[in-house]
């Protein structure tokens, strides 16, 4: 994908599946062709509030910088696990990260 190269996104969600997970996608600056073409990803427009077990930030945009992680997790439920895998907020911010 055009944002994400170099990330590995493609293989982190290829192995999320291979656990059983089912993975949404959001990337703003992502082709959406490529995606499905390259990687069989559908991105994802607007995420649904409170719906996620988990949130994985894996690229660094600004756009989700400018959200903050309050606005990440709240696409979790009350349980739910965001990841901060690359350290963009800070260590309290977030139950994992790299």
């Amino acid at each position: 994908m055009t944002s994400a190269n170099g990330t590995h996104v493609g293989d982190a969600v290829a192995e999320l599946r291979n656990h059983g997970c089912s993975v949404d996608v959001l990337d703003p600056w992502a082709d959406a062709r490529e995606a499905q073409n390259e990687f069989g990803l559908d991105l994802v427009g607007t995420p649904e509030a409170g719906a996620y077990d988990g949130v994985v930030l894996a690229v660094a945009h600004d756009v989700f910088r400018a959200a903050g992680p309050a606005t990440l997790r709240s696409f979790c439920h009350d349980a739910g696990v965001f990841c901060n895998l690359k350290s963009v907020f800070a260590r309290e911010d977030s139950d994992l990260r790299l």
